[in-house]
């Protein structure tokens, strides 16, 4: 730009203008952008403006000149129904919640039930009752933060009876180690009893005891992410450490430090009137003294290190004893401490919740041929329908040497599960008549996954896809449909979130309509997606720009050996700017799940099923 050249921002195209201004808080579009000129008056707006709403402010209302509650339900209107995430502070009440949950019920559609996040905090004017009306209205509801609120177990139950697609609650309060007894777990208890799909749960201070926290364990089969930190009334020592160790990928235990925590003032202003930090036996939570002290809970030893829980033990084919003496040289624990000299574990008289634990950790193969031969009580715990929530069907590929007929078991597996399916992998032996099987005794599925499935056909998959309106996770790698069956994906399944279509790299095509048929169906039907993963696929530029058009949530792009793309220029500053994970065509494949898998994709399928 020359000097005394200068840029006329009211001329910037729309849907920049909408990018840059996004990036500001509901305040500042509405007391400020909306007023700079009439272009970014329009935009301001367009109802794509607000299918995020967050309000978060430092909580002195006195001196803040702004009505909150009425500019929330502004910014609501302005949605028309688009809303899909609104975070509150401080000001939340139960008539700003109902009006959120039910603005125009008496119309023909509500506006804000495709509403899919939800966080309170600090919002001490909402009760249970208003918690209660409003969330029987949003069906739709995943993730729900509840935080320095005053909730009851109640509240809770009704939410997850409400929201059956629930994966991520956030129940934070100030830390407390005195607490009536009979109402520790009353909140952890409402959890677990309703609340059987959670895969993240944040307790950051909460009064839960170990009591509570079995009880979550117990019902939530599927939570990978636990947060207990600053929870004083949990004492995970000993076999109930190494429990949550093997349950859960992610553990935050109570004496963790909390310097990452999301809300920044965790113990300020909460749930006190006096606006006093909350005082601990005396000591100051955001002094300088650590109430924990530097003692370590486990006695020393770092559970997640080279310690081997089960140590050197291997549950199903006896004592290993290379692993034995690496992983027990590194302590000063002996094998004793555990398992004295003359005591031999018989372990068909393990509790049936551990023997399930464990044998989980099996595949679906081992399971059927192997652990439920081993004994009755194994047998009982293998027929079991929560042993069938998951079933994982990964295999060679070399089906005619196995011995096992795998759509039988597979068949096998679907019928134990009792209509409690929600996971499900398979591996080369997939058909048309397995899948609808499965669809038809499975309508709560939430994960398909169908690798290198070739006699999967489009007619097949689609009458299959249709019965399955709750998939959130679907693969389809290495195998052979078309884009109209991804078109029929997207209209079948509005909570589809994650999408892997993986392929053989085969740059030779070059024909735009051809190479982009699965890019643009996914585009045209598919808005919600979060993560996109196309490896080798064979799309182009235009193919690309399509997705990055209809996909306006897209957080994670995967397009290692996707040739045909050329990420230069406009094109790569947009996919940088836009994707939070971006993998470009020439990034390294080390880390692609399927290594393993060389095979053209020009097969004769006599080669891969039989």
């Amino acid at each position: 730009m020359e000097d005394g050249d200068y840029r006329n921002w009211a001329e910037l195209p729309a849907e920049l203008t909408s990018s840059i201004l996004l990036r500001l808080g509901v305040v500042e579009i509405l007391e400020n952008a909306q007023k700079v000129c009439r272009s970014w008056r329009r935009v301001c707006k367009d109802p794509s403006m607000w299918r995020k709403i967050v309000i978060d402010n430092s909580g002195n209302r006195d001196i803040f000149k702004y009505d909150l509650d009425s500019m929330c339900r502004h910014a609501v209107d302005r949605s028309q129904g688009g809303l899909l995430e609104i975070d509150i502070e401080y000001f939340g009440t139960d008539k700003l919640l109902d009006y959120i949950a039910d603005r125009f019920s008496l119309s023909l559609f509500s506006i804000s039930s495709n509403l899919r996040s939800l966080r309170l905090v600090r919002c001490h004017q909402i009760t249970d009752k208003g918690v209660a009306e409003a969330v029987v209205k949003l069906p739709l509801l995943e993730d729900l933060e509840v935080s320095y609120c005053s909730f009851s177990g109640e509240c809770l139950s009704v939410v997850g009876q409400s929201c059956p697609h629930l994966t991520t609650l956030k129940l934070n309060r100030r830390p407390r180690v005195e607490f009536v007894i009979n109402m520790r777990d009353h909140n952890a208890i409402a959890i677990a009893e309703s609340m059987p799909e959670l895969r993240h749960l944040q307790l950051l201070g909460n009064a839960l005891t170990n009591t509570g926290l079995n009880a979550i364990l117990d019902s939530c089969t599927h939570l990978d992410h636990l947060d207990l930190r600053q929870c004083y009334n949990i004492n995970l020592v000993e076999d109930f450490m190494k429990q949550c160790v093997e349950r859960i990928k992610y553990l935050r235990c109570p004496n963790d430090s909390i310097a990452d925590c999301s809300t920044e003032t965790s113990f300020l202003d909460i749930d006190s009137d006096d606006g006093f930090p909350y005082m601990y036996g005396g000591y100051d939570m955001m002094g300088g003294y650590d109430i924990m002290g530097s003692y370590d809970m486990m006695g020393g030893y770092d559970i997640m290190g080279s310690y081997d829980m089960m140590g050197g033990y291997d549950i199903m084919g006896g004592y290993d004893s290379e692993t034995a003496s690496s992983s027990w040289s590194s302590t000063s624990t002996s094998v004793s401490s555990l398992v004295k000299d003359e005591e031999v574990r018989n372990w068909a008289e393990l509790p049936p919740e551990l023997t399930s634990s464990i044998l989980g950790r099996l595949g679906t193969i081992d399971i059927l041929e192997n652990a439920q031969k081993v004994c009755r009580s194994w047998r009982r715990v293998c027929k079991d329908p929560s042993m069938w929530r998951k079933i994982d069907m990964d295999n060679l590929g070399d089906l005619g040497a196995m011995g096992y007929d795998l759509e039988i078991m597979c068949r096998h597996a679907v019928d134990r599960s009792q209509g409690g399916l929600v996971e499900i992998d398979i591996w080369y032996f997939g058909t048309d008549e397995l899948l609808n099987y499965i669809a038809d005794r499975s309508s709560n599925l939430r994960t398909l996954r169908l690798i290198m499935c070739y006699p999967i056909a489009d007619e097949g998959f689609i009458e299959a896809v249709v019965k399955l309106p709750l998939i959130e996770y679907l693969e389809l790698s290495h195998c052979s449909l078309s884009g109209e069956s991804l078109k029929v994906v997207g209209q079948s399944c509005p909570n589809l979130k994650t999408l892997k279509l993986n392929s053989e790299p085969d740059p030779k095509f070059n024909d735009d309509e051809f190479n982009n048929e699965e890019a643009l169906a996914i585009a045209e039907s598919m808005p919600e997606l979060r993560h996109l993963q196309l490896f080798g696929n064979i799309l182009t530029n235009v193919g690309l720009n399509a997705i990055l058009d209809g996909c306006p949530h897209l957080e994670h792009l995967d397009l290692r050996k996707c040739s045909n793309v050329d990420l230069t220029g406009d094109l790569e500053k947009r996919c940088v700017e836009r994707i939070k994970d971006l993998k470009r065509p020439t990034d390294s494949t080390a880390g692609h799940p399927y290594g393993r898998i060389t095979v053209d994709v020009r097969y004769d399928a006599s080669d891969y099923y039989w």
